[in-house]
This record gives structure tokens, sequence and C-alpha cells, in this order.
């Protein structure tokens, strides 16, 4: 009876391991979303790990206790749970889609949970900090990329009497740029481009003046500008 209470206890302390260590894992991954005001921040990161490792630890625990039966499948069902809360973080506004890394961290924070639930630390210690290696290490990198190389949308107005079409597309060429987008659109009198370039920024700011500057331009408008991440 002892020796039975003993292990017991033992498996107790164990569970209880596994979720603290999820918990924990959940925080220094959530910590990085809440710095930077993310929709999934701290807490939501810290509940996903803790969920994934509750279902992974209580799918092992009934396989044991029934003595038969596939200690996979409650676990298995964690995959599609996550991927309709990943889809509930993205988001379309102005042409842009927005949330992909949100939805990719809410993602893989869930394998971690699922990690510590079947008592694989290593994995799971090794993934969190590859994790948050990425989320803070790699904010630097895009933070050189936005000096290095962003991408700009126009609205030309054009003379419609004059040839300004190619001459855009000829200042395009000059500049080197990558034009991702380029439309003109004919209506009665008026003639409107909408141009959409990726090039560093002080060409493109070089760009936007020449365009002010050719005499088949008669206004430039700056819609928005982002990094251009392939």
């Amino acid at each position: 009876m002892i020796a039975q209470l003993e292990q017991l206890f033992e498996a107790e302390w164990s569970d209880l391991l596994r979720l603290v260590s999820a918990v924990l894992a959940g925080a220094c991954i959530g910590f990085e979303r809440e710095l930077y005001d993310k929709p999934a921040g701290l807490r939501t990161n810290i509940l996903i790990c803790l969920g994934a490792a509750l279902f992974t630890l209580l799918s092992l625990r009934f396989a044991e206790s029934a003595g038969m039966g596939d200690h996979t499948r409650i676990a298995a069902q964690i995959v599609t749970g996550v991927g309709f809360l990943g889809a509930g973080v993205i988001m379309q506004a102005r042409g842009r889609v927005l949330g992909l890394t949100t939805a990719a961290t809410i993602w893989v924070d869930a394998s971690v949970g699922m990690a510590f639930g079947a008592g694989q630390y290593v994995i799971g210690i090794v993934g969190t900090l590859m994790i948050v290696g990425v989320l803070f290490g790699l904010s630097y990198v895009e933070r050189m990329i936005r000096h290095w190389r962003v991408s700009a949308k126009f609205e030309i107005e054009l003379d419609p009497s004059s040839d300004g079409g190619k001459a855009v597309e000829k200042l395009i060429r000059n500049f080197g740029l990558y034009c991702e987008k380029w439309r003109l659109i004919r209506e009665d009198d008026k003639c409107l481009g909408k141009l959409k370039v990726t090039g560093p920024p002080r060409t493109i700011d070089v760009f936007q003046r020449a365009l002010m500057g050719d005499p088949g331009v008669i206004s430039v408008t700056r819609r928005w500008e982002s990094p251009a991440v392939p």
C-alpha cells in the first residue's frame, strides 16, 4: 500500500513538473508578443502551451489507465484546434495580410506544450530557446531590411494628352526599381495610374521627386510604405 502511494505521488509530481514547464515555456514565447503588443500575448501563449500539455498528458494517462487504445488520438486533435486559433488572428487590411507571425507562434507554441506534456523536456527546452531566438533575433534583421528595402504604393494622375505612362515606366527602369504593380485607368478626361515599386528608401524618394518633375505627371500621392519581406 505504501509503495503504491509513493508511486502515485511520484507520478503526480512528474505531471506537475510537465505542466509547470509548459507554463514557463509559454511565458517565454508570449513575452515577445506582449512586448510588441500583438493580438496573442503573454496570457494567450501560456494558456495555449499549458492546454496542449494537458491534452497530451491526459491522452497518455487515459491510454495507461485503460491498458489499451491509441495514446496519440487526443493529442493529434490539438493541431486542428490550434489551427482555428491561428486563423482567428490573421487579418487582411489595405492589401496586406497581417498576423501570420502570431499565427505561426501559436502553432509552434502548442508543439512545445505537447513536448512537455509527453515528458520530452530536452525537445521542449530546445524548441523554446529556438522560438525565442527567432522572435527576438530576427526582429533586428527585419529592422535592417526595413532600412535597406521597402515597398511603396503610388497613385499618379497623368495628363491624358501626354504619353505619361511610358515616361513612368522609363523612370522605373532608370532607377532600377522592381515594379510589383502598374496599371493605368482612363476615365473621360482623366488618366490615373496605380503603381507599387520595391527598392531602397532613398531611391524611392528620388524616384518620387523625378515623377513630380515630369511634365506629363499632374500629381503624385504616396499611399503607404512597408518593409519588403520576401
